[in-house]
């Protein structure tokens, strides 16, 4: 496949895809050529951006959906009552709320470092947290936890100023939403492709069901069709890859090169 002989080519510092605000390295996107291999986050943002764009991707059975970054999702954790207190009304925390708050369903990749992820779905629709989880179901999630509380600090900030003129949850009370395990049996059967099954949960979770349905043996040729997506997606601002839509124009760089540019 051409573009994967175009990305092998590359050194690890080279920047290859560049999708908004999100970067990945060719070092990054070795991950996605050994099956062994654990997902990182600047290839599930990068694919989770190409996601957002497009544009049936809001429209799910349990109404208009969002689809947060592990980077965002990671901050949420960080917001205590206290961190919260001098927070105003431009607060990026709090405007990003907002925009929660004005979704059915939101969408959260969850990251338990260098061990595994899952999908927890705010279905505010049901007014329920919702987990698939390719490992299936567990009792123990803290790392879920301290989302959930984060958000609920971030949304009793908002009441306080009041902020919230309207929204489309049943009610603001998530510390007493029931969570609801989505997937009762174990869909992974190896240490490494969980990355692989959040990105695909994210992609097709309706809000009552997986619209398609997929299993283990899919994980590893989405893997290699992954590395493709993300170099060839006509939004790379790194033009220059063999199955780029436009190739007449060739733009490389490292990260260095981006933080100068900054």
């Amino acid at each position: 496949m051409a573009t994967v002989e175009y990305i092998k080519t590359w050194p690890d510092n080279q920047v290859l895809v560049h999708i908004g605000l999100y970067t990945a390295t060719k070092k990054n996107l070795d991950c996605l050529f050994n099956n062994s291999a654990y997902m990182n986050d600047a290839v599930m943002n990068a694919y989770i951006r190409i996601l957002k764009a497009q544009p049936t991707i809001q429209h799910r059975d349990d109404g208009y959906a969002y689809l947060e970054t592990t980077y965002d999702a990671n901050k949420i954790c960080l917001d205590t009552a206290a961190s919260l207190k001098d927070k105003g009304e431009r607060s990026f925390n709090l405007t990003r709320t907002l925009t929660y708050l004005s979704h059915h369903m939101v969408f959260f990749p969850i990251n338990i470092p260098d061990k595994h992820w899952y999908l927890a779905v705010l279905n505010g629709n049901k007014g329920v947290i919702q987990v698939p989880d390719s490992m299936g179901p567990t009792s123990n999630r803290p790392e879920l936890r301290k989302l959930l509380q984060g958000l609920q600090n971030r949304v009793k900030r908002l009441e306080h100023l009041n902020l919230i003129k309207k929204h489309e949850w049943q009610d603001t009370q998530i510390h007493k939403w029931k969570v609801f395990e989505c997937t009762p049996d174990q869909m992974q059967f190896d240490s490494s492709s969980c990355g692989l099954f959040t990105l695909k949960f994210m992609e097709l979770w309706t809000g009552n069901r997986l619209s398609t349905f997929f299993t283990q043996k899919d994980m590893n040729s989405f893997r290699l069709k992954l590395a493709v997506i993300l170099v060839d997606y006509q939004w790379n601002k790194v033009k220059g890859s063999p199955g780029y839509k436009s190739t007449n124009v060739e733009e490389t760089y490292t990260l260095e090169d981006i933080e100068k540019k900054k």
